[in-house]
């Protein structure tokens, strides 16, 4: 009696375990925001440069941080140097790109006069018709997303982060 309530147990347990491992399965396969889902695909300009493109798919096998900002948002002007102090230290290992969210600006010169002459060195991207935004469902600024380097989405913090913060997140990604 009593091996049989164990193998019914062990049973019931593997079933369980399969059904869990093939919804995870499936919310890795799914394009969404959601930790585990892959990233959204986007093709923005260089802030610099506009004849260049960066498409975060082309990037998959690179471990990325996607930062959404604006000119007006204090917590993003905060936040910016230690992005730059990260990024000198680890663009080797990890892609970082800065999404300047360019419809909420009031002129879209406003992000060039902001990064103007301040030595950023990883790519800042326009987002003109805040279409990434979108795909990222991103409200409040900043936002950043930690993406692995099979495109799925590891983490993400809402609202301005540090240095100590950053290299947290990123030391978890896969």
């Amino acid at each position: 009696m009593v091996k049989k309530f164990i193998i019914t147990l062990v049973l019931v347990g593997l079933v369980g375990y399969a059904v869990f491992e093939f919804v995870q399965d499936q919310k890795r396969e799914e394009t969404g925001i959601e930790v585990g889902n892959i990233a959204p695909d986007f093709e923005l300009q260089l802030l610099n440069n506009e004849n260049k493109t960066i498409r975060l798919s082309d990037l998959k096998g690179k471990k990325v941080v996607v930062n959404f900002w604006a000119s007006w948002c204090k917590p993003c002007r905060e936040e910016m140097p230690e992005i730059q102090k990260f990024y000198e230290t680890k663009s080797d290992d990890i892609e970082v790109l800065a999404v300047n969210m360019t419809a909420s600006e009031v002129k879209a010169e406003n992000a060039h006069t902001f990064v103007e002459g301040k030595g950023y060195t990883f790519p800042l991207l326009v987002d003109p018709k805040n279409q990434a935004s979108s795909d990222y469902q991103v409200l409040g600024l900043p936002e950043t997303f930690f993406i692995n380097s099979d495109g799925t989405i590891n983490d993400f913090i809402k609202g301005q982060m540090d240095l100590e913060m950053l290299e947290s997140k990123v030391n978890k990604l896969k």
